[in-house]
């Protein structure tokens, strides 16, 4: 599935972790630790996010963050993606199991 949004805010947690709430095609709010991966993420920024079951080959070259999570919970029209502890929440009903494994894929476009 892939998303087109754009930061709206983004906040500081505990060090090193942010919190970037995201608005567009859906609303969501992520948890990175933007200064580990050396990846500037802002406000106004516009993203790609792509959420699939199948871990593509080429995601070096596509994306300039790429994880993987578990999807644990889904309730109320909002899906909970574990990224080894770190929350992405997606206000949707994802298209996928509690307990499948996901990859995303995030391209800072702007």
């Amino acid at each position: 599935m892939l998303f087109r949004e754009m930061v709206v805010d983004v906040i500081d947690l505990e060090k090193p972790l942010k919190k970037i709430t995201l608005q567009g095609d859906v609303k969501a709010e992520m948890e990175l630790p933007l200064t580990v991966l050396n990846i500037n993420i802002n406000k106004n920024n516009k993203l790609i996010i792509n959420i699939d079951k199948n871990k593509e080959d080429d995601y070096k070259e596509k994306y300039d963050i790429y994880m993987w999570g578990l999807l644990y919970n889904k309730n109320n029209n909002i899906s909970y993606i574990s990224i080894g502890g770190l929350i992405f929440k997606v206000y949707i009903d994802l298209p996928f199991n509690i307990g499948d494994k996901l990859y995303i894929g995030i391209k800072i476009t702007s």
